[in-house]
Order: C-alpha cells, then structure tokens, then sequence
C-alpha cells in the first residue's frame, strides 16, 4: 500500500511540476511514506528522519516531508517531536500539500512535468481503503479509516494508464481486498476482476489482502474462470487455535478457514495458498501454539510469512500482557520456519517435470539469468534465454524451498 501511495505521490508532484525523480543529493523535497502497522517501522522511519536532518542542514533551502499511516496516527505531534519536519500531510487528501508548494515555488514550475518511461512490468493498484474489523493486534483501522472502496470504473480507468505505460501485471490492493463494494453498484470483488480482465493488454491480475470470511465462491469462480487472474490465494489465519483467533477478534474458527481453502482447492485445481501467522500473541500456550503447528502441517501451504508478535500501542490488545518471553517467540518462530521450509521444497519438488507459465521479471545481475514468477507467485529461474516482460512456457527441472529452475 505504500508503494501504491508513493506511486500516486509521484503522479501528483509531476503535475504541479516539480520532478519525483530527483537523487537525494540533488533534491529540494524528501518526502518519507510511512507505515505504523508495527513498531518497528515506526522506529525505522524516525531513525530515517535522523538522517534527513544532516541532509537538510547541507544545503539552505532543503525540505523534509512526512506522510503514510505515521501522519494519520500522529498528526501535527511529529513536527514537536522531529524539528527537521517541516510539513505532516494525509496521503489520502494532499492537495492542500500540493498548493502549499505551488505557492512555496511560485513562477519556478513550470506546468506538469512529462515522467519518463518506466521499466515496471507490475503494479499495485489500491481498491479499497480503511478497514472495518477490528483484530486487537492491529492499528489499521485507527490509521486508515472504515472501508472506502473506488469505483469500477475509476480503477479500470487506472489499469489502463498503467498498461499504456507498459504494466502487463496488477495486483489490486486493500486491507481486506475481499470486501470490495463499488459504492455506487455494489459490484463485488469478482465483478471489478472481471472489469480489470478486460483492460487490452494486461497479462494478470492478483489480489491482496483478503479476510477468511470474505473469500466467495464468486471469487473462487473468477480466479479459475477469468484469463488474467492468477491462481493464488493470500488468506492469512493468523493462528490455528480457536480461543487465540478469538482473542485477535479474527471472528472465524479454524473449521470455517479450512472449509474456505478445501473449497478453493477444489474450484481451481493448483491454486498456490498462501498466509500469515503471528507466534507468541498475548496468552498463547504451548498447546495453542501446537494448534498452529498442526493446521500448517496439515493444510501444507505454498508460502507462509511469520511475525513475532510485538505490542502496538493504540490496539486492543496492547491492553494485555506480552506474557510470551521473546525467547519462547523467536523458538516458536523458528520452529514454523523449519517446518514450513520442509512443506515448501516438498510441494515445489512436486512440480519438477510440469510446464509452468513464466512472466520473465528481469535477469541476474551476476549471471544474466532470467528470473520471474509463475502464475502461482513462484520465483522461477530459466536456463534460456527470455526478455523482461515476455510470458514463457517452461519445464521445471530443480526446485528449492524458495525457488524453482525451468528450462
């Protein structure tokens, strides 16, 4: 998401004519995209604002801007808090930041600036912004706001700009994607999936983030159904015992999720699954954490991206005790990485010998390889010779835990 927000920050400066592209050494304006979903991004941000500050002092004139989930959780107080900052603004509404620096600029813009081609093969396209659930571990829905979901229209017309720019993939963004609603329609998530598959030109289409209790057998028929939609679902569980997902306020039982993914392995045979655990949330026991272990062991996901639980000031669930010593979480945390990295190089060792679709990405950088992903989001390197943004057909003939070999 804050890719996609710097992207349209780049779009948005280029207009009033002032160039994104600049080197930081060579710049007027830094502007710092913030995330304050954990806490350690925010001390990432602070620590990058320490840098700034020497950047600033080098050159009289120089500026430093901040904004992202940071400047919605903590407004002005970061200008007391940083006094190298000189302006705090919401991404979501920045052009009262744009007319303060067509002002602050005066005569020197000279109209939108033209930005040069770019070389991106893909794209992350916001659809929906905010959240409405309310997990007692996370500070989304304080930060972003209640749902808001653009119109189909409006994101098609985005999707075509991009592949007009050369995009051929786009993944269609939102804290919880599967909630999709077109304000003025109703139109779901798998009818803007079948608007976007229609866009001339574009090569694929996924989708992130989505919540168990949305994924429709609507959306499993467009993912199996439309050319573009890739056969990947990102379905985050979180943990697999039921009285830890009730205290996250995840409002699902594990019987519910495992219903969902034996109905999307059956509607769209060979879709990769992928999801999300936190280990060591407030409370959680041996045996809730053996919950965990068995529903991974048992479901055998392609991909699954861990997190040590740490408190977040402003959520529920900072209200409870962090009664997991860090020991005991870096333990359990590398005890879901062996097993999962066993799960992994199991299933992709499964497909040595399949043919499998490759969107060539770029080429290494030692030696000259092509590299890209299967429509199943897996990072595959080619022994021929391919051209970045070509689709290629190819056997694969190794596989890691991580990675796949095709030629």
């Amino acid at each position: 998401m804050n890719t996609a927000d710097a992207e349209t920050l780049t779009e948005q400066f280029a207009e009033i004519g002032l160039s994104p592209g600049a080197a930081l050494e060579d710049a007027d304006l830094a502007v710092l995209v913030t995330c304050a979903v954990r806490q350690h991004a925010e001390d990432k941000a602070a620590g990058r604002l320490g840098e700034l500050a020497e950047w600033k002092r080098s050159r009289p004139g120089r500026m430093i801007a901040l904004t992202g989930c940071m400047a919605s959780e903590h407004g002005g107080a970061l200008l007391r808090r940083f006094p190298q900052l000189d302006y705090v603004f919401d991404v979501r509404d920045a052009d009262g930041f744009m007319a303060r620096l067509r002002d602050l600029y005066g005569g020197t813009l000279e109209g939108p600036v033209p930005l040069p081609a770019g070389d991106r093969l893909a794209a992350y396209v916001p659809v929906i912004h905010g959240c409405n659930e309310m997990c007692t571990y996370c500070i989304v829905p304080f930060v972003r706001g209640r749902e808001r979901s653009r119109g189909v229209e409006d994101v098609v017309a985005h999707v075509r700009r991009l592949v007009e720019g050369g995009v051929v993939e786009v993944t269609l963004l939102g804290q919880n994607v599967n909630s999709y609603r077109d304000p003025d329609t109703g139109t779901d998530l798998a009818g803007l999936m079948a608007a976007v598959d229609a866009v001339p030109g574009l090569r694929r289409q996924r989708f992130l983030t989505s919540h168990p209790r949305n994924a429709s057998a609507a959306l499993l028929a467009a993912i199996r159904e439309l050319p573009t939609a890739c056969e990947h679902l990102h379905l985050p569980v979180q943990s697999g015992s039921d009285s830890c997902l009730r205290r996250m306020k995840r409002e699902y039982a594990i019987r519910e999720y495992r219903q969902v993914l034996e109905d999307a392995r059956r509607a769209v045979p060979g879709i990769a699954l992928s999801t999300d655990i936190i280990v060591g949330f407030c409370g959680e026991t041996e045996a809730e954490f053996d919950d965990t272990m068995a529903l991974l062991g048992e479901v055998e996901f392609d991909t699954v991206h861990i997190q040590a639980y740490s408190p977040r000031p402003g959520t529920a669930a900072h209200r409870r005790p962090d009664d997991v010593p860090l020991a005991e979480k870096k333990a359990r945390l590398q005890a879901v990485l062996a097993l999962q990295r066993q799960i992994s190089e199991r299933r992709n060792r499964s497909l040595v010998g399949q043919v499998v679709e490759v969107l060539v990405e770029g080429h290494g950088a030692d030696d000259g390889r092509p590299y890209g992903r299967t429509r199943q989001n897996r990072v595959t390197w080619l022994g021929r010779s391919a051209a970045a943004g070509s689709v290629v057909s190819a056997t694969v003939t190794d596989a890691t835990a991580w990675q796949l070999t095709a030629a």
